[in-house]
């Protein structure tokens, strides 16, 4: 009687499958129902005393009935099976991404407790194979208190500095290879060291030659914009972004901790002629720079790597984008850190109260510093370029010590890469 049971059961459950959108249906309780069935069931069958299930005979309507079901039941247990894999896939994705954020943000402020916070100066990656400057740079790192290296991965001429599979990289041959994941890997295992790589965002000769659909368009000269040799992508272009993207993506795979964008902005012009695809207004300015920001955050920060952005020093001291994009208050949220390139040769004279600006780094770097700091920014997210050309040795121990007293990060800029060891105290032996 028991296999007769079970048998006009599982029929039941055929015919009507429960499922958790039946369970929703607020007029009707279907565990009740089940069981009440159930009840009448077993009832039936003891007063029949059906002993065999070769008794139970059905109709033609019924077994079509019955093979519909089957088949309804064979298409849900497939796509239930689908969705349980996908979800599984999804979820492992997710976490490995949680993962790695957790495990970057980790190992940095690891490294910045033990070294007391980022020292970095920055290396054009043109003389990475240069085994003169190259000696000078591992010396500093090795005998003074300097822990980071800021390295080109895309330059300001456009070029690639490593082997990539980024598609439009093999229609424009732009690359000059200096590095590998290799190279970059033992330069930071024998000299203990945070790596932070450079691509210049929307400036790119190369890629605006090439796809000028996707640069600034000058109305004017009915032409492509330039300034001084300089070309800039439409920051609203989707193809210009994508590259960009996955030019980063590239870098933080070699094995950087840090990707760190440069001329991550619009043109700084007042030409009236430009044209964008999308029109150049305030919030659309900000919108563009501060969402492929946080779309390059959300995607490096699961690939294992943090985020900074390089700005006008001025930033910190305007309220509005002046044109660029560059609003301190949006464009801190989207980024892990930002360098404020507060060059006292930079700043007009006049500024801050100094006829030349360029005489008083320690005034002029505190005063720029402060502004900034005023205006909400925590100090572990304010980490300035500092100047490191045009300057004595003394000029530039005064542009640090300005950051230091401060409590803040730096960066020492110098494009040819050519640092005193005396700029930086000496690691006690």
């Amino acid at each position: 009687m028991n296999r007769v049971v079970f048998l006009l059961l599982s029929i039941l459950l055929i015919v009507f499958p429960i499922t958790f959108e039946n369970f929703e249906n607020e007029n009707i309780d279907y565990l009740e129902l089940v069981k009440n069935i159930t009840s009448e069931l077993i009832h039936t069958v003891v007063k029949a005393e059906v002993k065999n299930p070769s008794d139970i005979n059905f109709t033609n309507d019924q077994m079509i009935l019955l093979k519909i079901k089957l088949n309804e039941l064979e298409v849900t247990d497939l796509k239930f099976e689908n969705n349980l894999i996908q979800n599984y896939e999804n979820s492992i994705i997710r976490i490995n991404k949680d993962l790695n954020k957790n495990l970057a943000i980790y190992e940095y402020r690891e490294f910045v407790n033990e070294f007391g916070g980022i020292k970095g100066i920055y290396l054009n990656s043109y003389d990475f194979l240069n085994l003169e400057k190259m000696s000078s740079i591992k010396t500093i790192v090795d005998e003074t208190v300097v822990n980071t290296l800021v390295i080109d991965v895309k330059t300001d001429h456009g070029h690639l500095m490593y082997e990539s599979n980024v598609q439009e990289s093999y229609e424009i041959n732009n690359e000059r290879v200096k590095f590998n994941k290799a190279s970059l890997k033992e330069l930071k295992t024998n000299h203990n060291i945070y790596l932070i790589g450079r691509v210049v965002a929307f400036q790119d000769p190369l890629f605006a030659k090439t796809y000028q659909e996707s640069s600034v368009f000058n109305s004017k000269t009915n032409s492509i914009f330039s300034k001084n040799g300089q070309y800039f992508l439409d920051p609203s272009d989707q193809k210009s972004r994508n590259y960009v993207l996955n030019v980063a993506i590239e870098a933080c795979r070699l094995g950087f901790d840090e990707i760190q964008f440069d001329y991550i902005r619009y043109p700084d012009t007042i030409h009236k002629n430009l044209v964008y695809e999308e029109e150049s207004t305030f919030n659309n300015r900000t919108r563009n720079i501060n969402s492929f920001l946080d779309e390059a955050t959300e995607i490096l920060h699961g690939e294992g790597c943090l985020v900074s952005a390089d700005i006008f020093g001025y930033v910190l001291q305007t309220r509005s984008d002046n044109g660029i994009g560059q609003h301190l208050e949006t464009i801190v949220k989207s980024v892990d850190f930002i360098s404020p390139m507060v060059y006292p040769s930079h700043y007009s004279n006049g500024s801050f109260g100094y006829q030349y600006p360029n005489n008083y780094p320690y005034e002029v770097v505190s005063a720029a510093l402060n502004d900034g700091l005023s205006r909400g920014i925590e100090i572990k997210q304010l980490r300035p370029y500092l100047q490191g050309f045009w300057h004595t040795t003394e000029d530039v121990r005064l542009n640090i010590k300005a950051a230091e007293d401060m409590g803040l990060d730096w960066i020492i800029w110098n494009n040819s890469s050519m640092y005193d060891a005396d700029y930086f105290t000496k690691i006690e032996s």
